[in-house]
């Protein structure tokens, strides 16, 4: 005679449970809307406190480069805030995953949502280290000049920006599509995107700049509302 014994095999499931997945979630939601709040208070402070130290962009280079140079340490500080608002997107695109992974089960959309907002992270926000690296130049005794021309970094790196940025609002677009939820913020993005399309015409011509400007600002916006919005649904 032979005895057996079965003894009950555990399974690891690869998939957390939906209520970790759920809380973990709105605390990348709240990434999202602390990416807003955070961005346009730094764009209000440097519009306020900091640019305003270089002077008019249709004063003389020389004259300019001077004039950043000796508010050396507030450009600094303002570059680096700009940097870290900037980088709290990547807190976001944990949502973003699981929301558009949701919606298009292929993985497509979030593949594609996920990418553009890494791209996001990395394209603005790296104005700053260029800048604080002609910072750098200007006070080892490099022509003056050249740092006035660097303010333009910032606009040229804002309009290449515009460009992944157009995958990442139209993913999102189609994922709340596929979920049928929150019409406004379907119709908001969808207005976003031939403005920033637009927008990123300012890498050819300085006359594009204030649309550059507006879907910025709107994209932003959009961003926080999306994810308050998937706050609330997460709830």
């Amino acid at each position: 005679m032979t005895t057996s014994l079965d003894h009950p095999v555990t399974v690891a499931s690869d998939e957390a449970p939906s209520y970790d997945v759920d809380r973990l979630t709105r605390i990348s939601a709240r990434f999202g809307i602390a990416f807003t709040l955070c961005q346009l208070s730094v764009m209000v402070c440097m519009a306020v406190f900091v640019l305003p130290h270089g002077g008019s962009p249709s004063d003389p280079a020389l004259e300019r480069g001077h004039n950043v140079l000796d508010a050396e340490d507030l450009y600094r500080w303002g570059n680096y805030a700009f940097i870290v608002a900037g980088s709290l997107l990547l807190g976001f695109l944990g949502a973003v995953h699981v929301k558009l992974r949701r919606a298009d089960r292929s993985g497509l959309l979030a593949t594609v949502a996920v990418a553009a907002g890494t791209l996001l992270t990395l394209i603005w926000p790296y104005a700053g280290v260029l800048h604080d690296v002609a910072l750098d130049t200007a006070a080892d005794g490099t022509d003056l000049r050249i740092l006035g021309g660097w303010d333009a970094v910032a606009p040229y790196s804002l309009a290449f920006s515009s460009l992944p940025r157009l995958f990442l609002i139209g993913a999102i677009v189609l994922g709340l599509r596929l979920t049928g939820s929150a019409p406004w913020l379907q119709r908001l993005g969808v207005v976003l995107l031939p403005l920033s399309l637009l927008g990123s015409a300012t890498l050819v011509a300085g006359t594009f700049f204030p649309l550059l400007a507006l879907s910025t600002l709107g994209y932003e916006l959009w961003i926080g509302a999306v994810a308050w919005h998937w706050l609330r649904s997460s709830r």
